[in-house]
């Protein structure tokens, strides 16, 4: 049987591709690419001149078929629009066809924005969790982010310039001020950056100065050690719980959604944060 192969590409830098990626490219029959165009200015760079067709989320349901043919006969290659396939595109859907198909899938190791964004962030890399983009909603973006707020381990996840401020301002109320994050930009780019602190301080940064460019959002998960090696762990106290209702009052959170959060990131009985909660005025206040 034939040779499926998962390319993995350039994030930015078009040097950092590997010789063997560039052989298989030359090597297979067809090239299938989440943006064609981007996938033209890798090949042109190279002097590679194989055929490529789209693969693109909306184009799967009839472009499977397709590839699978030609499958059969030759080797494809499928090479998202940066970095490795199969992550935020449809490659995983033809990877899982191909092999129920009896052909074999060989992964040709390339750039990952996720972890080239991790291993810099100055934030614990032992264990990660990488949840992709953020929903585009405000309503949804929050309930997902209230479901991560007591994750242990390090999250890493992917935001648009245009959305960044909003989102790091719902990070900054759920999971909390001093949260260590690092938002990386640019990446293997000319003007690659890494903005690191804790979410205020990331957050005060980017209303000064206008986000640009595709970000990779690296945040220190509940409980982690810091880039300074230090745990940071707040004691909870009545002053506390009044301050995280507070703020979880001015996103709108139910009071009773807010009481649960708390608690269970406190340890307290939620009886006992109930009560305090109900000390908190302002118009602000959910009901």
């Amino acid at each position: 049987m034939s040779l499926l192969y998962l390319v993995g590409t350039p994030i930015g830098n078009l040097e950092d591709i590997s010789p063997r990626a560039l052989e298989t490219l030359r090597g297979v029959s067809l090239i299938a690419a989440e943006d064609t165009r981007t996938a033209k200015q890798l090949l042109n760079h190279f002097g590679i001149h194989t055929p490529v067709t789209s693969f693109f989320e909306h184009s799967k349901s009839s472009k499977i078929e397709q590839i699978l043919a030609v499958l059969d006969e030759n080797d494809v290659a499928v090479v998202s629009e940066a970095g490795m396939p199969g992550i935020n595109d449809p490659g995983y859907e033809l990877v899982s066809r191909a092999i129920a198909a009896g052909h074999r899938v060989s992964p040709i190791p390339g750039p990952s924005a996720v972890l080239t964004a991790l291993v810099a962030s100055g934030i614990s890399a032992n264990a990660f969790y990488y949840v992709g983009f953020l929903p585009r909603e405000p309503q949804a973006r929050r309930k997902f982010l209230r479901e991560l707020v007591d994750e242990p381990d390090t999250l890493v996840m992917f935001e648009t310039p245009h959305r960044l401020n909003a989102a790091l301002a719902d990070m900054e109320v759920i999971f909390g001020a001093e949260r260590e994050i690092c938002a990386a930009r640019e990446l293997t780019k000319l003007f690659q950056e890494f903005q690191r602190g804790t979410l205020a301080e990331v957050r005060a940064h980017f209303l000064a100065h206008e986000p640009r460019g595709e970000f990779t959002l690296v945040v220190q998960g509940r409980g982690a050690r810091t880039r300074r090696g230090q745990a940071k762990e707040i004691e909870w106290n009545e002053a506390r719980v009044r301050a995280e209702f507070a703020k979880l009052a001015r996103n709108n959170l139910p009071r009773s959604e807010a009481v649960k959060q708390i608690a269970r990131a406190s340890g307290w009985d939620r009886r006992r944060v109930y009560r305090l909660t109900l000390a908190v005025r302002g118009n602000q206040e959910p009901e």
